[in-house]
Parts: structure tokens; C-alpha cells; sequence
């Protein structure tokens, strides 16, 4: 990803020099996609450990273009293009045609974002946009980075890459304006300098772990409960013994990362919070969890009205979260197609982690799989709360996939191994 950022960078500071040169605003952007398209593949080609992974990046990036023409050129790609994406980009050009409206726009982090990458680069949605695509391919490679980190067989790394890269709501939601991609590669970053961490540990995987979880952070509030998870899992686990480590001598660790992070939400609170600064009153965030606006909402009698029932409700709405549309809210052809193309993935993914979950204990990197799971799982509670309709769904947990189908893979790889250890050794003794 550096060498992304830095190429950006330059080109956000020339690009005032440059564009005014062009004629149109269709040349200059024709060239940027042009020389940051061979660009990328410069990158793939240099991050790919074999040939079909290299495929996979560069398909993916192909597909994501072409959806993204597509979505400009031809028609809003269902389900999620559409009210939200021309809000943010109406919001975008009212920062750069007055940048004193920087801190008034109301839908937050993302729409500041586009304000500025407008200011450097012109009010260009293409380019908006095609960052998106890049964004959307880097967190593939992350993704298999991690794989490999984990000691997982080439052919496991292909196939879970692979779904990761053509999954539906990837391929989707990467070529649109709207802040899911970034907060999907945060996430992917987060994974990956979880491991990395695990397996060097390192002050700078360390930092750049909590940098991507912040980063997510930033563009959706409603993550911002894992920041915990983190922590317990960074002050107690213990590389000698490679396993969590609930003794006093950890707390120590504990307390110095509690008052860094502290102090970096305290710092930002308004940035990583934004979503919750309007709600200062119980009934109105307990209002914002009954949320089912939508032709497509569940859930609609069950209403939280407070602590108690929070906690009552969480478990069915984390369950309608992540697996709807069930059967029974089929109400059109595009409810069939979201449960084949994802709801399906979830319901399998998660049911068999949970079934074969016995075997993470024998896994080699089984404490990071487990917090990545209990990441995933604590997500999931917050967002089932404050999502009430099939549409937002399945938007919202699209940046929760990578922490199950990393966690699912080696689960199903170690299960393999040791069933197919147990046959070795029958078959030797017989």
C-alpha cells in the first residue's frame, strides 16, 4: 500500500500544475487512468507469489473497471448505487466549490474525504471512483498476504482469494462512491498486521494493526466497540507460550496500550464517533437500534427501547444481520438473488466454523483466529442492533467477510490435517 499512497501524493501535487494543460477534463482523466492503470499492474505483478494469484488480481481489478464504467456510463448498479452515492458526491463538490462548508456536511467522514480528493485532483467522480476499484484490489492482495502468513497451503490462499475477489458485494460495492471499500481495506489491514504481529511482534505491526482498525473507524462509528477486542488480545497473548496469557504481568501491557488509545479516541472522538455525537440521549440511540426504514426491512415489531432489551434482542438481530434474507422474506427476485450470491456464504461459512470450532485449538495461530472470530462475532452484535432492513445488511457485513473466511480457511485446513493424521496413523497400525 505505500507505494500506492506515495504515487497519490505526487500526483495530487502535480496534478495542479497538470491539469489545467488539458483541454478537457476527459483527457486528463482518460490519462491518469491510463498511467495508474499500468501502474497497478506493475504492483500486482510485483505482489503476486505465483502466476494464478496474479490472475486473480489482475481479473478482479478488470471486472471492478468495467462495473465501474458501467455504473458511470450506463446505469447505477443495484442494489447499492443510487440515493446514497449522489449524496456523497453532491456533498464532495459543496467542499471543493466552498471549502468553509468543510466541517457543515452531514454525512460525515466520507463526504470530507471526497471534499478533498476533489480539491486535489478536481471534481472528477471517475477518479473517485476508480481509487475505489484500487482500494478494492489491494485488499485482495492483503487478504492472500495473510493467508500466507498463516502458513496455509498455495492452493487454500487461491481458492479463499479467489471468493474474496469475486465475491458479489465485493464486485459491487468496489467500483461505487461510497466509504465501504475503505473501511473493507482497513479491516483487511488490520487482519493481516494481527498476524504479522503474532508472528514477529512488532511495535510497527502493532501500531499499523490499530491504524487500519482506526482508519475503518473513521468511516463507520459503529466499529468502534473491536477496538477492545484488540486490546485484550495485544496486552494478553504470549509469544513464548503462543497462546493467551491471563496473568498479572500482562497487565502492565495492558494499562500502557488502554492510556495510548485512550488518548487517540479522546483525541478524535468527534472524527471516530461522528456517527454518535447527535445522540446524547438514551431514548434517541436506543431509537437509532430500532432503525427499519426500507421495502426490504425485518424485524419490524421488535423494537429496543433500552439496556435490557438490547441485550435480549442482540443475538436475533445479529442472526437476521448476517443471514438475511431468509426464506420466509422473499419478496422479490433480487431477495432470491442476495441470498444465493451472499446471505448463502454467510450461513455456511459461519456454521461450519462454529461446528468444526474444536479444532482451532490445535491450530498454530489458533489465539489471533480466535480473537479475528470473536472481532467478527462482536461487529456483528453492534451492527444487527443498529441495522433493521436486507439492503444496509448486507453493505454493513461485507467489511465483517474477511475475519470469517480467513478464520473458516485454516479452521478447514488444520481440521483436514489432523483427520488426515488420525487415517495415517490407523492405517499403521493395522
Amino acid at each position: 500500500m505505500r507505494p500506492i499512497l506515495i504515487v497519490i501524493a505526487i500526483e495530487a501535487l502535480l496534478s495542479q500544475l497538470v491539469r489545467p494543460l488539458f483541454l478537457t477534463s476527459e483527457g486528463y482523466v482518460a490519462t491518469l487512468l491510463i498511467i495508474n492503470s499500468v501502474l497497478l499492474m506493475w504492483y500486482l505483478l510485483k505482489q503476486a507469489d505465483t502466476t494464478p494469484l496474479f490472475l486473480i488480481f489482475v481479473t478482479a481489478f478488470l471486472i471492478r473497471l468495467t462495473l465501474m464504467l458501467v455504473d458511470l456510463e450506463l446505469f447505477r448498479l443495484p442494489p447499492h448505487s443510487g440515493d446514497d452515492t449522489e449524496a456523497f458526491h453532491l456533498e464532495g463538490l459543496l467542499i471543493y466549490t466552498d471549502p468553509t462548508t468543510f466541517n457543515e456536511v452531514v454525512r460525515g467522514s466520507y463526504s470530507k474525504f471526497l471534499g478533498l480528493f476533489y480539491l486535489a485532483f478536481g471534481p472528477e467522480r471517475m477518479l473517485a471512483q476508480y481509487l475505489n476499484v484500487i482500494l478494492g484490489v489491494v485488499s485482495i492482495v492483503i487478504l492472500s498476504k495473510t493467508l500466507l502468513l498463516l502458513k496455509l497451503p498455495m492452493h487454500y490462499v487461491l481458492i479463499a482469494t479467489g471468493i474474496f475477489a469475486f465475491f458479489a458485494q465485493g464486485l459491487l460495492l468496489s467500483p461505487i462512491l461510497l466509504r465501504d471499500q475503505i473501511v473493507a481495506l482497513g479491516m483487511v489491514y488490520t487482519l493481516y498486521y494481527m498476524v504479522r504481529w503474532t508472528v514477529e511482534k512488532s511495535a510497527v505491526s502493532l501500531t499499523l494493526a490499530y491504524t487500519g482498525y482506526f482508519v475503518s473507524t473513521v468511516f463507520h462509528s459503529g466499529l468502534a466497540i473491536g477496538i477492545l477486542v484488540l486490546l485484550v488480545y495485544f496486552s494478553f497473548y504470549n509469544h513464548e507460550t503462543k497462546r493467551m496469557d491471563f496473568e498479572a504481568s500482562k497487565v502492565q501491557r495492558l494499562l500502557v496500550q488502554v492510556v495510548l488509545v485512550g488518548f487517540i479516541v479522546y483525541s478524535f472522538q468527534d472524527v471516530l464517533f461522528a456517527k454518535f455525537t447527535h445522540v446524547s440521549q438514551n431514548g434517541q440511540l436506543f431509537s437509532g437500534m430500532s432503525y427499519d426504514r426500507g421495502g426490504s426491512a425485518y424485524l419490524n415489531g421488535l423494537t429496543v427501547t433500552g439496556p435490557l432489551d438490547m441485550i435480549v434482542y442482540s443475538p436475533i438481530r445479529m442472526i437476521y444481520f448476517l443471514f438475511s434474507p431468509f426464506p420466509w422474506q422473499w419478496s422479490s427476485l433480487m431477495n432470491i438473488a442476495i441470498f444465493f450470491a451472499d446471505a448463502v456464504f454467510y450461513l455456511l461459512l459461519f456454521g461450519l466454523t462454529m461446528l468444526h470450532l474444536k479444532y482451532l485449538k490445535q491450530h498454530p495461530f489458533g489465539s489471533v483466529l480466535l480473537f479475528m472470530l470473536i472481532l467478527f462475532v462482536v461487529n456483528a452484535l453492534i451492527f444487527g442492533l443498529g441495522t433493521g432492513n436486507v439492503g444496509t445488511a448486507i453493505r454493513h457485513r461485507y467489511k465483517l467477510f474477511p475475519m470469517l473466511l480467513i478464520v473458516y480457511t485454516s479452521i478447514h485446513y488444520i481440521r483436514y490435517q489432523v483427520l488426515h493424521h488420525f487415517e495415517e496413523v490407523e492405517k499403521r497400525a493395522e
